[in-house]
């Protein structure tokens, strides 16, 4: 890649500066952070919800006793499973606060 020029369409459609590449680069992260906290909201199998706590979906109203209740079948104390906040890791947080 340092020995060839680019193809032709690449060279028209990019800009060839520093500011370009650092611009580049950086979108490149912010599209690479995105892709892995996406993985991360919804994997079950990297991040299992036994040892983690419950994904994204999990966490939702309308699965909040299903989810419950298996952590206290696995012998999860849930009611000091997040200390003073309670049941917070079952719960949906309000959007106002």
């Amino acid at each position: 890649h340092i020995v060839t020029k680019p193809f032709a369409w690449a060279r028209r459609a990019f800009v060839w500066s520093g500011e370009a590449y650092l611009s580049y680069s950086l979108a490149a992260l912010s599209l690479m952070g995105y892709a892995a906290s996406t993985y991360a909201w919804y994997n079950n199998t990297a991040y299992p919800s036994e040892f983690y706590g419950p994904t994204g979906p999990e966490a939702s109203q309308a699965q909040t006793f299903t989810f419950l209740v298996r952590d206290q079948r696995l012998g999860a104390n849930v009611a000091s499973a997040q200390g003073p906040t309670g049941l917070g890791k079952y719960l949906m947080r309000s959007p106002s606060g």
